[in-house]
């Protein structure tokens, strides 16, 4: 688990050790805090342990132990208010996995691999807010509507 000392947490759940290290890096030089996980057994146990709540998810959708939006469910289930971004670079190839994200809520935003820096943190920028704009605040959570 890597933390900085405030702002919100980020659950990131990517086999690919390259890609994941890619995602940590740019979250954290936005001023997110992130917690990392290879599998989805990974990301159960991590999201589990933590002690205070995951404000996002990241999920590559295709993990070797599980389907990313399978994992949703599961990790939602403990950390309710987390937000989610999905993430693939398989759709151009899988026709069945690209009609899938076609049919995603739309409410969940998802980033075609390869994805730059600054589609990254765009899109956790549009959920989440600036990593440095909830620093030290104590209600960051507050603003959380109840539907999740």
């Amino acid at each position: 688990m890597s933390r900085n000392e405030d702002g919100p947490l980020i659950l990131v759940v990517e086999d690919d050790p390259i890609v994941r290290g890619f995602i940590v890096r740019t979250l954290k030089r936005a001023s997110y805090r992130c917690l990392v996980a290879g599998s989805a057994e990974e990301a159960l146990q991590v999201s589990s342990q933590v002690e205070e709540p995951i404000d996002l998810l990241i999920l590559d959708i295709m993990l070797p132990d599980s389907w990313g939006t399978r994992l949703v469910q599961d990790i939602q289930a403990q950390h309710p208010y987390a937000r989610v971004i999905l993430a693939s670079g398989h759709t151009a190839d899988d026709p069945v996995l690209a009609a899938g994200v076609q049919a995603r809520n739309p409410e969940i935003p998802f980033l075609n691999k390869p994805f730059t820096p600054n589609e990254l943190v765009e899109t956790v920028v549009s959920l989440l807010g600036r990593g440095s704009d909830l620093k030290g605040d104590p209600d960051r959570g507050s603003d959380r509507s109840e539907d999740g």
